[in-house]
């Protein structure tokens, strides 16, 4: 009779436990996410340095690794949904061609979302 009350509490739990571990937007920190575009590609890192949030953005090149880096300062708009846009540092070599005017927003409900301006990026 126990084990029947201990199985039928075991597979509740299991039922209603993915109700209340949804998922939020500090899982993605320190995991890189790849954005497929027209060149080589690009990825983003959120990371953690002195209690502070950052967004890496790697600009990926044919035949080098990675031709430059942009730093970014995360806005927390909630658990699930951040957005950047302020620049930290970038790095020398893509100072020309970097486009200042990109908003970036990530949602994390049910999967990774990314969007540019408005406009939802395709990601790997």
């Amino acid at each position: 009779m126990i084990n029947k009350k201990l199985f039928l509490f075991t597979a509740l739990i299991f039922c209603v436990l993915p109700i209340f571990s949804q998922d939020n937007i500090y899982d993605i920190i320190n995991k890189e996410i790849v954005l497929h575009d027209n060149f080589a590609g690009q990825s983003i890192t959120m990371v953690v340095e002195n209690d502070s949030y950052y967004i890496y953005r790697n600009i990926f090149g044919s035949g080098i690794p990675i031709i430059g880096t942009i730093k970014y300062s995360v806005i927390f708009n909630s658990e699930y949904k951040i957005t950047f846009s302020e620049i930290i540092s970038i790095s020398e070599n893509i100072i020309e061609w970097h486009n200042r005017n990109e908003i970036f927003e990530i949602i994390y409900r049910n999967g990774i979302s990314i969007y540019l301006n408005g406009i939802k990026l395709s990601i790997n």
